[in-house]
């Protein structure tokens, strides 16, 4: 009987204490006297405590849970999320920033030298060569000395390894022997301006009197463009003239071709004696042959092949053209 009454006692004491709820005390209280049975869910006694808190935990996550919602709702509308201002249009920047927008200028694009007219691309390659816009001298060896050539801008033709200028040159006080230039400079793009790669002052050397005949650039001979110069002279009643073909490879210019085209003795022989032959360059086929077709006091013609060294008479032989 005692132990019911210490029972009891310790029961008051939880539930003056807060642990126990009134109705859990009287459910206990009719335990032990014997009122009420309970259901073996229940017949365990909770820790102290136990039910007292879980109301506590329920109130703290539904205030974890608001204010999740709220910050959560507080920082998209601060980033502009789905549904923002600044989808909407209903966000605008902050006036020191609208002023900072409206001062903006668009970097200058930097100099390119390609993008000026070619005349003037023509005269800054000529002045990266030689110096100089125009004209321009310069002393050119030749037969072991020099020989003052004098250079005007020619054509500046953009490669796929860079832009190569040709320049022809005709020499100052000329012998009769001396033959004009053609010079080749390689060049690349600096800015505005350009800068010699490699220089070849002399890269073709025909003609007579110090001067080229007539030159030009042809695209039929090679997948690389080929300098065709022609220059000849007439010497004590015999004239002569042949074809030079120099192909602009990228590792510099390369002679690839000289075909002898006019030959003319009639000024040294008596009348009737001499011969004048002249020949044309036909069925061009690039980078494999072509040929020379010649008339006059004798008609033939010749097939020149590409080889490794270049264009030659098919079968490795000699043109029978006569020259001087």
């Amino acid at each position: 009987m005692s132990s019911r009454y210490d029972e009891l006692e310790r029961l008051q004491r939880l539930r003056e204490s807060g642990t126990l709820s009134d109705e859990e005390f009287q459910a206990e209280k009719r335990r032990l006297l014997g009122h009420q049975s309970l259901a073996p869910e229940e017949e365990a006694v909770a820790e102290p405590g136990q039910h007292s808190r879980r109301p506590i935990w329920i109130a703290l996550a539904v205030a974890a849970l608001a204010v999740a919602v709220a910050a959560g709702l507080w920082f998209g509308n601060l980033v502009g999320g789905a549904g923002s201002g600044y989808e909407s249009g209903n966000v605008s920047l902050p006036q020191e920033n609208v002023a900072a927008v409206e001062n903006l200028v668009e970097a200058e694009a930097p100099p390119d030298v390609q993008k000026l007219p070619p005349e003037e691309q023509l005269a800054r390659a000529f002045e990266a060569a030689f110096g100089s816009r125009g004209e321009a001298v310069l002393a050119v060896p030749a037969g072991g000395a020099d020989e003052d050539v004098r250079f005007a801008p020619g054509r500046l033709v953009w490669l796929p390894f860079g832009p190569v200028l040709i320049s022809e040159g005709k020499v100052q006080d000329p012998a009769h022997a001396s033959a004009g230039r053609i010079a080749v400079h390689y060049l690349k793009p600096a800015g505005d301006r350009f800068e010699v790669v490699r220089a070849f002052p002399a890269a073709v050397a025909t003609g007579s009197n110090g001067q080229v005949a007539r030159w030009s650039l042809n695209p039929r001979f090679s997948n690389w463009p080929v300098v065709a110069a022609q220059g000849g002279g007439t010497w004590q009643g015999y004239t002569c003239s042949r074809l030079t073909l120099t192909e602009l490879r990228p590792d510099g210019p390369t002679r690839i071709a000289e075909v002898p085209l006019v030959y003319d003795d009639t000024g040294a022989k008596p009348d009737g004696e001499g011969r004048a032959i002249e020949g044309k360059i036909l069925n061009i086929v690039k980078n494999q042959s072509f040929d020379v077709v010649y008339s006059g006091s004798r008609a033939f013609s010749e097939h020149y092949v590409r080889g490794p060294g270049g264009y030659a008479v098919a079968g490795g032989g000699k043109s029978t053209m006569a020259t001087c």
